[in-house]
């Protein structure tokens, strides 16, 4: 049996690459043969590709609310997801951001038709199927005390109220678009916590299918 992939998704500096690095340690073949049977190998781990074309093509976190630059960095953001992807055809995955996210940004800081011209690509189409299969976890901005300081890649965000509407239209995006996601619970901010729960899942559908 083939494996959901899964995403991890939602604002920025809610845990989610650090729930992904502690998933790569977790996920052990010996793990997944429990889970899943002899036949299934480790799940690949796309990493944020965000901070990938932003060192690339030298754009900054002033850039994603930038008339002039916001719409071809989102652009590039949805074009290496779908990229990285395509080459990963077959394969079981667990994604750092989605296809959903550079939509998300683009509605949230350039506007509503930006978004709408992003979601107009084939790419988006191809990566919104994966999304409907998939495995959905959200990551929600609850903890105020993890709002970071400026890295040059993190959105900077005026204050924790902002933040907060962020991850909504995150949650309203999906509705949107039909795609079921699974939120991780209110105070389940421990990492081996958060790394348990995503397993539980695996478990649950593993024993649906």
């Amino acid at each position: 049996m083939q494996p959901r992939n899964i995403y991890i998704v939602g604002a920025h500096c809610t845990g989610k690459t650090t729930l992904l690095q502690a998933l790569k340690d977790h996920f052990s073949t010996d793990l997944v043969c429990e889970i899943y049977g002899q036949n299934v190998g480790r799940p690949v781990f796309i990493d944020e590709v965000a901070r990938e074309v932003m060192g690339r093509d030298l754009f900054t976190a002033d850039d994603v609310e930038s008339d002039e630059k916001g719409l071809e960095l989102q652009k590039r953001i949805l074009l290496a997801q779908y990229r990285h992807e395509k080459r990963l055809a077959g394969k079981w995955f667990i994604s750092d951001r989605s296809g959903i996210d550079p939509i998300i940004y683009a509605q949230f800081f350039l506007g509503k038709h930006v978004a709408e011209h992003l979601a107009a690509r084939k790419a988006w189409r191809v990566l919104r199927e994966q999304m409907q299969k998939a495995v959905v976890i959200v990551c929600e901005p609850r903890n105020e005390a993890w709002l970071s300081s400026d890295d040059g890649v993190r959105v900077k965000t005026k204050d924790a109220t902002t933040w907060k509407m962020f991850g909504q239209r995150f949650l309203s995006g999906l509705r949107e678009y039909g795609i079921e996601y699974t939120p991780i619970p209110e105070g389940v901010e421990d990492l081996t916590e958060r790394v348990h729960f995503v397993e539980d899942i695996l478990r649950s559908y593993r024993k649906s299918a």
